[in-house]
């Protein structure tokens, strides 16, 4: 059928519900509180040359960000004419998917009438994937667990039972690992039943005139967005600092904006560390995307279309494409900054529309590794927020997942499946930058494992992961002052910014994470009184810091 008698504004509407749909089956059957809490995960749809064409709304930025790219490199591995009906494929290589090997992505071909017409594509972040338990002393990626590049899960509709056993062998939570993988078999079945019924409900042998249609509305709303932009080379650069490395390192980046297509030139980054935080290319590319994104054409849906008219340039072996095999677990400790600098090199450009830096960039993410007393093994996977920026017109949100877009693991849920209780959860008054717009505020977790619980108080715990901001602040706009550091302590020892990416602590002791919080924007002298006396009451500022950012006098 032409593109031009199609019923777009149904067809369009559905695809996107489908994915919704994936994403909910996830939801319902996944085994770990990495899904069913945090829903950091990611559903889609590919026609059948693997152009992305549809996504959930619900998916994490940088799972979002990477399927463009899957899709063409699982094509290039195994061609159509290769693929059957009863077919699911299975890949985490950090350099083919998101730049992790906790990220699993799986893809599930869809035939209508024998022809392959497209694919679902889902991916998850999963509890564990063997290897060092997220340590932040990792040197190559072979310290960070299995990896498993494109393969077959299933051939003609039989599991590939010699692969399960590999990975069932190498991971350490083997019942929700493969309870979580049988959950993407699931959504994946769901969206490829999804297509089909489409192509059935709409007379169609094929996706192909629907998907260049919906693309090519993407990309065009994106390219006015561009075009709408002035033209020119703009420079900025952004300074972070790793844990374990004593030196900082430096992330800058050139943007050229030339009519309705814009390049993010990366040249003069660092080169990339024998740490876990540097950021396969693939996964940098996503934050390149965000932002434009955001400030460009927030409104139409994403897919394929919102990335033709962006371009990414970085030095092969730097911090934002290392060469394998590079360590990277950790990526998003550098891969989110790439938005931060990209939001710095757009305030220069549109700063009406950009908010001020984030404390929640990088999103802090970490283990706390420990012994029952039994001997079993657990872990606590968590995630913690900084405050968002101060924005043109809004204040910035507090303990935000911005813009990584996944949730707050629950205390209720981490303790119940760990025996580490938290003692507060709270925001950090003054942690947000003054500005007219004041800055989101940090939180602060306050963790302890308990003599009388089921730990093993002979054997030290261990909190590893990726923090970010204890150093350099996030700096304010327009005006703002700088957002509060990030500090991590130990009974109410702070920990050095450079020592070890992994703390050990012992059963009794309280381990501290103040997150940092968002910039202010604009001058905090002109302020809304109203405001400050709000802030006041509710307690995000004191009366110390309203007389002396604010001028405020009661």
């Amino acid at each position: 059928m032409p593109a031009h008698h199609l019923p777009l504004e149904i067809m369009w509407p559905r695809l996107i519900a489908i994915a919704d749909e994936m994403a909910t089956t996830l939801f319902r059957t996944a085994f770990s509180h990495d899904v069913i809490e945090v829903h950091d995960m990611s559903t889609g749809l590919y026609d059948d040359r693997g152009n992305l064409i549809a996504q959930t709304w619900l998916g994490a930025t940088g799972h979002v960000g990477v399927m463009p790219i899957f899709g063409k490199t699982l094509l290039r591995t195994f061609p159509p004419a290769t693929i059957r009906p009863g077919d699911i494929f299975i890949a985490n290589d950090p350099w083919v998917c998101n730049g992790q090997t906790a990220d699993v992505f799986i893809t599930t071909p869809a035939f209508h009438d024998g022809r392959l017409i497209g694919f679902s594509i889902n991916s998850v972040h999963h509890v564990d994937i063997g290897g060092r338990k997220g340590s932040g002393l990792s040197e190559e990626v072979f310290e960070e667990g299995l990896i498993i590049p494109p393969m077959r899960l299933y051939r003609d509709g039989e599991p590939n039972e010699d692969l399960f056993t590999l990975i069932r062998r190498n991971v350490r939570f083997s019942d929700k690992m493969i309870g979580d993988v049988r959950a993407q078999i699931a959504a994946g079945w769901a969206g490829a039943k999804g297509l089909v019924d489409l192509a059935r409900d709409f007379r169609l042998d094929s996706l192909r005139a629907a998907a260049d249609e919906i693309m090519a509305r993407s990309e065009a709303g994106m390219r006015r967005g561009i075009a709408a932009l002035p033209d020119g080379r703009y420079h900025k650069e952004l300074t972070m600092e790793v844990g374990g490395v004593d030196e900082p390192l430096k992330m800058a980046l050139t943007l050229t904006v030339a009519g309705d297509e814009l390049v993010a030139d990366f040249a003069g980054t660092s080169p990339q560390v024998r740490r876990p935080v540097n950021s396969p290319i693939n996964y940098s590319r996503a934050y390149v995307a965000l932002p434009i994104k955001i400030i460009c054409d927030p409104e139409l849906p994403n897919n394929e279309g919102t990335y033709r008219p962006l371009k990414m340039v970085a030095p092969e072996g730097c911090l934002i494409n290392p060469t394998y095999p590079a360590p990277c677990f950790w990526r998003l400790a550098s891969g989110q900054l790439v938005s931060e600098l990209m939001f710095r090199v757009l305030s220069e450009i549109a700063p009406d529309r950009v908010p001020a830096d984030s404390g929640a960039m990088p999103t802090w993410q970490f283990y706390v590794n420990g012994v029952h007393r039994d001997g079993r093994l657990f872990a606590l996977h968590q995630h913690a927020f900084g405050g968002m920026g101060g924005r043109p017109r809004l204040d910035g949100l507090a303990a935000v997942s911005f813009p990584y877009n996944v949730r707050d693991v629950s205390i209720e849920w981490a303790e119940m499946e760990t025996p580490i209780l938290f003692e507060r959860r709270e925001l950090i008054p003054d942690s947000g930058g003054a500005g007219k717009f004041r800055g989101g505020l940090g939180e602060e977790l306050v963790l302890r494992a308990y003599a009388d619980g089921d730990v093993d108080p002979s054997r030290p715990l261990v909190l590893s992961g990726a923090a970010g901001r204890l150093r350099f602040p996030p700096e304010g706009a327009v005006g703002g002052r700088p957002g509060g550091l990030g500090v991590i302590a130990v009974d109410g020892r702070p920990i050095a910014p450079t020592s070890s990416p992994e703390v050990p602590f012992h059963v009794g002791e309280a381990v501290s994470l103040r997150l940092p919080g968002g910039g202010g924007y604009g001058d905090p002298r002109r302020r809304d009184r109203g405001k400050v006396e709000a802030d006041l009451r509710s307690g995000y500022v004191t009366p110390e810091a309203a007389r002396r950012d604010y001028g405020y006098e009661r």
